[in-house]
């Protein structure tokens, strides 16, 4: 037999091997450094300390995965209930200091239990990611038309100070620039229809927030125009009887805003198992690093529930892919990882 077709046909069946299958992607949430303190006495039960870590772990996924105006469907939920979606967890940091005992607790999460927990309670929910994004936060005064950037905006000056430990935004804020302050004041009077691609661009920002704050006596309105991949959404909120002069409802508005941000982030990337779209995907299999890096795109793509390999040859693969998601979804994240693929026909090719 010619050489080559062996090397294939071996090739081929290792693909075979590492492709049918859908748990090669990590099967658990994770959810570190729960802090627990609690008096040690007489009765001290360390079960009942553990029953506490799992609970505050549980309620820092729901925080981490579910839009918070769906997690109040969560809010009751029995001590058996989570302890049966947990896979396992590690005590650390453990120490007894003047009659407290006080440990840090890593928990993980069976995902695949806590996704399908989570649905028959009608919750989709998101895959925690991570993600940085660029924030041009401008306050303006709605009754002078004055507009306050950098050390003069309180916004701009505590942001980064008001973080929560299930945030999933990380931001990054403009350098003082006395060209931004004079764009922005020459357009104060079309500030919610202006371009500011040409301010985002001086600092290489391809996901970005523009965050409009007008402010009156009492009331905060807030209109952000949130760019993620492309898309853009308008996102506005009222907020009344607010004083930003007082530091504890600053912080508190500040808050308020960034889970509206957090919630817009959760539903880019959210979870509808009851969505299977199939899509069937034909790959050279002569070229093995392309192979490789096909094979690493789906086992690392939580959106991919599952897929197989249908057929082969000597010239290529041909793949069936179930898909949590709609096809421009599938080629977005395959465009993300450099994976070009042609839609031309029924069976899309990866070029």
């Amino acid at each position: 037999m010619n050489p080559r077709k062996v090397y294939i046909i071996f090739f081929i069946t290792v693909l075979f091997f590492n492709f049918s299958t859908t748990e090669l992607k990590s099967s658990i949430f994770k959810v570190n450094d729960i802090e627990i303190s609690e008096p040690f006495e007489l009765y001290f039960k360390k079960e009942k300390v553990i029953d506490k870590a799992f609970q505050q772990a549980f309620k820092r996924l729901v925080k981490m995965t579910v839009i918070s105006n769906e997690s109040s469907k969560l809010n009751n939920i029995k001590k058996n209930e989570i302890k049966n979606l947990i896979d396992s967890f590690n005590i650390k940091d453990e120490k007894f200091i003047k009659n407290f005992y006080s440990a840090k607790f890593d928990v993980n999460f069976n995902k695949q239990n806590t996704l399908l927990f989570f649905e028959k309670k009608n919750i989709f929910p998101t895959i925690p990611q991570k993600k940085t994004i660029f924030l041009l936060p401008i306050l303006i005064n709605a009754d002078s038309m004055k507009i306050d950037l950098f050390s003069q905006n309180p916004f701009f000056k505590n942001w980064l100070d008001n973080k929560n430990e299930h945030f999933l935004l990380d931001y990054l804020l403009p350098t003082e620039d006395i060209d931004i302050i004079n764009i922005l004041n020459s357009n104060i009077e079309t500030l919610e229809n202006y371009n500011y691609l040409n301010i985002i661009k001086k600092y290489g920002a391809k996901d970005y927030i523009v965050c409009l704050i007008y402010k009156n006596q009492k009331n905060i309105k807030v209109l952000s125009k949130i760019t993620i991949n492309n898309e853009e959404k308008i996102q506005s909120d009222l907020y009344e009887n607010i004083d930003i002069k007082n530091p504890k409802e600053l912080s508190s508005l500040i808050i308020l805003i960034k889970n509206t941000f957090e919630d817009n982030w959760k539903k880019f990337n959210l979870i509808n198992r009851s969505v299977k779209l199939p899509i069937n995907i034909s790959v050279n299999s002569n070229d093995y690093k392309k192979n490789m890096k096909f094979e690493q795109f789906l086992n690392d793509t939580e959106f991919v529930s599952s897929f197989f390999i249908k057929d082969f040859d000597s010239s290529k693969i041909n793949y069936r892919i179930i898909f949590n998601g709609s096809p421009s979804r599938f080629l977005e994240l395959s465009k993300k990882n450099n994976l070009r693929i042609n839609t031309d026909q029924q069976i899309w090719h990866l070029n």
